[in-house]
Parts: C-alpha cells; structure tokens; sequence
C-alpha cells in the first residue's frame, strides 16, 4: 500500500485548519454575552453605548441622504420634465407613432373577432347584446353631467373647443339601441367600432365635402360573405363614397 505524502496532506490540514478557525469563531461569538457588567469593559452585543449610537447615527443620516436625493429627483421629474397637460412621449416617438387602432364591441372573446349566434336562441346572442350594454353604459352616465368641461358638438362641425371632448349620445346610432337587443334578435347585429385615442394625432381627410370626421367602410373577408353581407347601414350615415 502507497502512503499520502506531507505535500499532498497540506491541502486536507489547511482545510481543516480553516474549519476549526470558523467554529472557533462561531463558539467565541455564540458564547458572547449579551450584557458585559464589567466596569471597565461594559458593552452591549459586543459594542459600547458610544459606538451603537455612531451606529445608529451613521445610518441615520445615509437614509436621509437618500431620501432627499429621492425627493429631489421626483420633484424634478414631475414637475420640470413631466407636463400635466400632455405625455412626456408623443408623436412618432410614442409606441403607437401616430397610429390609432380600431376597436370593435362587441367582443367577448378578445382571441377572436368573430360573431357568430343563432337570432332564435336568446343564449347565443345575449352575451353580445350585454357587451355592447355595458360598454355604452358609461356614455350615459356622462351623458347625464353638466354641459360644462365638455366641448359643443354636432355632426358636421368640429368641436369649439379642441382642449375638451364632444359627449357621445347612443341614441345618434339609429335602430342600434338597447330596446331591440341593438338587431341581434332580428338578424341585423349591430357592431360599434371606436378609434382609439393618440395624442397630437388628428386624421387626415381626404374629401372633406364629405365629411370632417374619418370613415370607415365596412365588408366581407371571403368571397361567400360578400354575398350573404348584405346592406350596411353607418351611423352617422355618411360613408367612403359618399352614399348615405
């Protein structure tokens, strides 16, 4: 049998050096008292009444430090960089760059856009009819504020004040109201699309003899829906091409 030389066990006899060093420290430090009543050596977790108050004092002012840098910069940011009457990112640098999506409602599924129910079961249309509900809800609670903070409007003008917003009044959609299940019993669903709002963006019209506000047109995806669409009627009614 082959014996370890003394220059193979130095490495093991470091280590173990050094893991009775640690426990030996562990022991000194376990066995510390809390409390040292000595007079000459009175301390409390191994530190004086003098150097816990440098402790304390030297962390006291780091966290104020701190604090005051924190508070100079929001204050900074907020009320130098920030605007309160505009994003800080606008125009092409935001991430929409100037171009708005286009909603729909109703949409229960948000992984799809398909409609698809049967007028003679109230089940399968419902859902969409309680959608559209819902979404106009919230037009008719501001409908019913004080005329002041909102814009004048009407449907062949602009509003006379650019800085407010024009109130949306459902019964402007003709036979979409809520009194018919907005013609999702009768076969003739009724779709809302709204335009998302971009700040500083405003459409760019192309024919405005017809109209000041951006169109839409509406038609089939497939060959069989251009078919079976059927007549479309917008409100406001006012389309692409002119026809009303």
């Amino acid at each position: 049998m082959g014996t370890i030389g003394t220059d193979e066990k130095q490495p093991f006899l470091n280590e173990k050096e050094n893991l009775n060093h640690v426990k030996r420290n562990i022991d000194s430090w376990y066995k510390r008292p809390v409390w040292n009543s000595d007079e000459k050596t009175k301390y409390m977790m191994g530190r004086s009444l003098c150097g816990w108050i440098k402790f304390w004092l030297h962390y006291l002012i780091l966290y104020i430090c701190l604090l005051i840098i924190m508070m100079g910069m929001l204050i900074i940011i907020t009320q130098l960089i920030i605007s309160n009457d505009q994003p800080y990112i606008t125009g092409m640098d935001s991430p929409l760059a100037l171009s708005p999506g286009l909603g729909m409602r109703p949409r229960n599924d948000f992984k799809t856009t398909l409609i698809a129910y049967a007028s003679s079961d109230p089940q399968t249309y419902m859902p969409f009819v309680q959608d559209i509900r819902t979404f106009l809800y919230f037009y008719e609670e501001v409908n019913i504020q004080p005329q002041d903070g909102f814009a004048t409007c009407d449907k062949i003008k602009s509003p006379d004040d650019v800085d407010l917003v024009c109130k949306f009044y459902p019964h402007d959609m003709g036979v979409c109201v809520k009194e018919n299940n907005f013609g999702y019993d009768r076969s003739q669903p009724c779709v809302i699309m709204k335009i998302n709002k971009v700040y500083g963006w405003l459409p760019d019209i192309v024919n405005k003899t017809l109209s000041n506000n951006p169109l839409v047109r509406c038609h089939g995806q497939n060959p069989q829906d251009l078919e079976n669409f059927g007549q479309v009627l917008y409100f406001p009614n006012i389309t692409v091409d002119g026809k009303t």
